[in-house]
């Protein structure tokens, strides 16, 4: 309801009346200045966003509590490649700026973080819901993030470039590669759906009676499936228990750079990364007559619903062989 002062108030209540307006309008141009200039209390200022950050990751209990802990640590490898953030200093609110927002969502995309089909989408999603929630808590003025669209590309079919088919492995396999460790290690990929991660940490220890024993990396679940003759080839002679199958010195940007060259030069027109060997693996098995529930105990996934993806693959495939069949009339 407006203020107004009527003639009949007393001279009292018309003073009255005006400071309160003149107290109102203090706030109003302060409300109006913040807009301009992202204002934020001292108290604000103060605030760590890392720290706030590993804060809402601390009392976040939902089910994808690991996804927004994987997308925590995605962002402070952007901050890093990007210098944006040293560890002695916090890192404050007015450095997310929309387009710092939008630049970590385009090194989602890249290369350099590694990542594949929806990964980055389902990252940023959930950078996207701590952003929110430190907007509502008062760190920005405005939320950062609005207006950035994460695009899913549509209906391009994205797998068909991430997989590799078995005549283009032997090409790999019978090309040169600049580091035959590369080389070795994710060919074995390819024939066990091992991560990069956990390819670097397997022992021979792992190795047992032409079984594979380990865990996933980022989920912890058991893999224990049994090698195909092609895996056991790759593996070569066998080491002291403590020693690393593969050795993979080297940075993973390295391996990547490796990998890519390799692919050329196989006359290989896909773009592959270490993490496609994962993708190939679940094909190869699809492709061999496995059914969703084996493909996905042998990929040590808790469930199907990743492993469908992998099924549409397989079926498009089979429609494509089909409709090209030769017309005999």
């Amino acid at each position: 309801m407006p203020l107004t002062i009527s003639k009949h108030d007393s001279p009292e209540k018309k003073k009255e009346k005006e400071k309160m307006a003149n107290l109102i309008r203090s706030h109003r141009e302060i409300d109006l200045v913040a807009k301009g200039i992202e204002y934020l209390p001292d108290h604000k200022k103060k605030v760590d966003f890392i720290e706030y950050y590993q804060s809402f990751l601390s009392n976040y209990d939902k089910k994808d509590k690991r996804m927004v802990r994987y997308s925590f640590e995605k962002f402070t490898d952007f901050l890093k490649s990007r210098n944006l953030h040293n560890h002695k200093q916090p890192l404050k609110a007015s450095t997310i700026t929309n387009a710092v927002c939008e630049d970590f969502k385009e090194y989602l995309k890249s290369d350099k973080a590694g990542l594949t089909g929806e990964t980055p989408q389902n990252y940023f999603a959930r950078f996207k819901k701590v952003i929110k929630q430190a907007t509502l808590n008062g760190l920005f003025n405005t939320n950062p993030t609005d207006g950035i669209i994460f695009q899913r590309g549509g209906n391009k079919p994205t797998l068909k470039k991430q997989v590799l088919t078995i005549h283009e492995l032997k090409k790999l396999a019978n090309t040169e590669c600049g580091n035959n460790e590369v080389k070795r290690a994710f060919l074995f990929a390819c024939f066990t759906g091992l991560g990069m991660a956990e390819i670097k940490k397997i022992t021979w220890l792992n190795i047992d009676d032409e079984k594979l024993i380990t865990r996933r990396e980022k989920s912890g679940i058991a893999i224990n499936i049994k090698l195909s003759i092609s895996a056991l080839t790759l593996l070569g002679k066998r080491g002291k228990a403590d020693e690393n199958v593969f050795d993979l010195a080297i940075s993973d940007t390295a391996i990547s750079k490796n990998l890519k060259h390799w692919v050329k030069k196989a006359e290989i027109d896909k773009s592959i990364s270490f993490y496609c060997g994962r993708h190939t693996y679940a094909v190869l098995l699809l492709m061999n007559g496995a059914n969703l529930k084996t493909c996905a105990d042998a990929m040590a996934q808790t469930s199907t619903q990743h492993t469908i993806k992998y099924l549409n693959y397989v079926d498009s495939l089979k429609d494509e062989a089909t409709s090209n069949l030769p017309n005999i009339f």
